[in-house]
């Protein structure tokens, strides 16, 4: 835990600073959606690309930010945050501009796979620092508060922005509407670095004093770090997956058209509206211990539950959407509390190395979900028919059931978080 200074996380963000935070945000927001809300699962379904392939592309932005963060961040401490937060995103728009054009290479495989992996590695330039470059402008006491109103800000416009995608895909189902629609994600990319500039970056970059190897070991033996790193790391191996195997289910063994594909999806942002607000005040006013505790139970029952669908008396789709929603919530609320969690660890010099090798595990674990369950779903290792109390399940089910097995066995890990050990004194309380 790194001490508290006088000014330290004093600096409030100008209401000029907020609004081009929260405007960023919400430009870049859409891309990042489209991995996750059945947008890219259904245009990647469209271009018959395997479904061990499909779940690969839709995990390599996280497995490219396991491999790139921690260097990126290192780099942006020394070379400056905003420099390569640009190169980034101008990565970023390039990468959706190659993916509307999937004969530009001889395989459209190909295609797909370069223009997925310059996205991810843009999305790791501008992640390896977004934290670091947002933590001065932020009094330490408004942090839950602040970042669950930019993710609910940036959540609510992308919602707004997929309701739209399902309008058009439900009366424009040709695979030129989807081409239509990453042209206009790529032009919301380009605007995307007018507010980027728009950010003051408080910390100037300087060459580092250590190498990166030293540096490196020194993040890793600050006091609680390693070990909530490790608690991320697991959560997201077990859950990181599971949106990705809802569509995948419920397009492939349920039948749901690509439309339904979408709003279904939109339905996780929905939830994670409600989680960045719930969960913002909660970490304000209770601290982060439970929140994740909420969280990390409400996972497993979720994933569990889903196999229940035919026990249940309601609509097919209306059972699925309540516990997609109901995972939103919960990706978001704990999500705002690893914020704070890590944002209490880090230190003062190297914050950029420090959240990146946090976002490295982080991110590994969600990218080693999918590219594990794509290869177990590629080789056929599970059945792909089976039952169970007179249920009829697809080896998706199997998946979502190992996930939430295992998620609920590893509740004995919340010890590795520090809060949940001893209280908090960073976390501000609410009056």
């Amino acid at each position: 835990m790194r001490s508290e200074e006088p000014g330290a996380g004093s600096l409030s963000a100008s209401r000029h600073t907020q609004f081009m935070v929260f405007t960023t945000a919400c430009l870049g927001g859409v891309a990042y959606l489209g991995f996750t809300n059945g947008f890219l699962l259904a245009y990647f379904s469209r271009l018959n690309l395997s479904e061990g392939l499909i779940l690969g592309l839709l995990a390599a932005p996280a497995i490219v930010q396991f491999l790139l963060v921690v260097p990126f961040g290192y780099l942006s401490d020394w070379f400056g945050k905003k420099l390569l937060g640009t190169i980034g995103i101008v990565g970023m728009t390039s990468a959706l501009g190659i993916l509307a054009a999937p004969e530009l290479f001889s395989e459209v495989s190909l295609t797909v796979s370069v223009g997925v992996v310059l996205f991810s590695a843009g999305s790791a330039l501008v992640q390896s620092n977004w934290f670091a470059l947002l933590d001065p402008l932020i009094r330490e006491r408004e942090r839950g508060r602040f970042f669950g109103s930019l993710r609910l800000t940036w959540q609510t416009f992308g919602f707004f922005f997929a309701l739209g995608v399902s309008y058009l895909l439900e009366r424009f189902s040709e695979i030129e509407t989807y081409r239509w629609i990453l042209g206009g994600i790529a032009l919301l990319g380009l605007l995307r670095l007018f507010s980027y500039w728009g950010i003051p970056e408080l910390e100037h970059s300087h060459p580092p004093s250590a190498s990166l190897r030293k540096t490196f070991f020194e993040v890793l033996a600050l006091p609680g770090y390693l070990p909530f790193c490790a608690y991320c790391f697991l959560l997201m191996l077990f859950t990181g997956a599971c949106p990705q195997l809802f569509s995948l289910l419920e397009r492939q063994v349920l039948g749901f058209s690509d439309d339904q594909l979408v709003l279904v999806g939109n339905l996780l942002t929905v939830g994670a509206l409600v989680g960045f607000v719930l969960g913002g005040r909660a970490v304000d006013r209770f601290g982060t211990r439970y929140v994740f505790l909420l969280c990390h139970l409400l996972f497993g029952v979720i994933l569990v539950l889903f196999l229940f669908r035919e026990q249940v008396p309601f609509p097919l789709m209306v059972f699925l959407g309540m516990l997609t929603l109901l995972f939103g919530f919960a990706q978001a609320a704990s999500g705002i509390a690893m914020t704070s969690e890590i944002l209490s660890l880090i230190p003062k010099e190297n914050k950029s190395l420090a959240t990146g090798i946090w976002l490295t595990l982080h991110s590994g674990g969600a990218g080693l979900s999918g590219l594990l369950c794509g290869q177990v779903l590629e080789v056929g290792l599970l059945s792909s028919e089976w039952g169970f109390s007179g249920m009829r399940l697809s080896a998706y089910d199997s998946l979502i059931l190992i996930c939430g097995v295992m998620t609920l066995l590893m509740t004995v890990t919340l010890g590795l978080i520090p809060s949940m050990i001893r209280r908090a004194q960073w976390i501000p309380q609410g009056t």
